[in-house]
């Protein structure tokens, strides 16, 4: 019997699972996947659902499914990927798009290029059993016309035209950064937060930095930090997202989403345990669209022991997002408690 992970309406997981198929209580949500794959010449591959199956058959779609308990959506994604098409993919191959709220289950879109012979596939018999490719605008039409089982709702559109057609973000890795780079970040830095000019650069690192470049100046800005936690006798690795800025004269473009969106994806093919952070309350739909859940009754406390620097008390929302087997096991661990991350002194990342 196939179980099901069951999360609350902010997406956060509750601890109990679930029996595929079965009835729903008001306000349980489970977790679905689908990995939207381009080739080379930009075109999106299709599967065919078999006529066997009991919900649309011989609907045309994107591969995908259920996130089975104790599986994170990009952990699913690849086993749907080799189940139903017997494609085997790495997870530095994909990137989260999307996250999308329905009637009682959260839908994770994740996207990926890849060259395949579509002769090459091998198909699950009752639930694929054929493929093709399409260009991106006649995969749109039929998928705005219905005719296309699709997680399009909204701007999901735009934000995979984005990807099929848009440059990635630059980054860096930890040992790899770059002065003048550190430099134009810190003065980007600086216009947000005034205060903190001619601050140093982190003694610790980043494990990656994402940004948005015009010309030779960075507009935007997202880092990804690392640390370990403990919490109830368990120790995880923990990464968080801090110094996300844009340029003022380029807010309201999406830049900032497309680059939380690209940290989203690297935290979860970077294997640590849960990803954790705070934003300003106003800011919680931004990270939402993003992949993160919110955790109001969870308090993210920094600083030392000795001075400790609880969010609670800067007015902050706690973002979360529970990413390996172990964390989702333990997902009760994360409900109405404090979470301690040494990082010194004044530092909630």
């Amino acid at each position: 019997m196939e179980l099901w992970d069951i999360y609350d309406e902010n997406g956060r997981p509750t601890g109990r699972t679930h029996p595929r198929g079965a009835l729903q209580k008001p306000g349980e949500y489970h977790l679905v996947c689908t990995v939207i794959l381009f080739n080379e010449k930009g075109e999106l591959l299709c599967t065919h659902r078999s006529p066997e199956k009991k919900l649309a058959p011989n609907m045309w779609e994107s591969p995908g499914g259920g996130v089975q308990a104790g599986e994170d959506s990009l952990t699913a994604s690849i086993r749907e990927l080799g189940e139903e098409i017997g494609l085997t993919l790495e997870r530095g191959q994909l990137t989260l798009l999307y996250r999308d709220k329905r009637a009682d289950f959260f839908m994770d879109t994740y996207a990926g290029r890849v060259d395949v012979d579509l002769d090459s596939l091998r198909f699950q018999p009752g639930e694929t059993d054929g493929a093709r490719w399409l260009t991106l605008d006649e995969w749109e039409r039929l998928a705005r016309a219905g005719e296309i089982l699709t997680p399009a709702k909204g701007e999901f559109f735009e934000v995979l035209r984005e990807f099929a057609t848009g440059k990635p973000p630059v980054c860096w890795q930890a040992d790899k950064g770059d002065t003048g780079l550190r430099e134009g970040i810190k003065a980007l830095q600086a216009l947000a937060w005034p205060e903190f000019a001619g601050e140093p650069w982190p003694e610790k690192e980043h494990l990656i930095s994402f940004f948005q470049m015009k010309g030779a100046q960075p507009i935007a800005h997202v880092a990804v930090q690392g640390t370990e936690l403990e919490l109830k006798g368990q120790r995880y690795q923990a990464c968080g997202i801090a110094e996300v800025v844009t340029h003022p004269d380029h807010r309201g473009q999406g830049c900032a989403l497309r680059l939380l969106r690209q940290a989203n994806a690297y935290t979860r093919q970077a294997g640590a345990d849960v990803c954790i952070f705070t934003c300003k309350p106003e800011l919680v739909p931004l990270y939402e669209k993003a992949g993160w859940a919110a955790c109001p009754n969870l308090c993210l406390v920094g600083g030392t022991a000795e001075k400790p620097f609880p969010s609670s008390s800067l007015g902050l929302t706690v973002m979360m997002a529970l990413l390996s087997p172990k964390a989702l096991a333990h997902a009760g661990d994360f409900s109405d408690t404090q979470v301690v991350l040494p990082l010194g002194e004044g530092r909630l990342w």
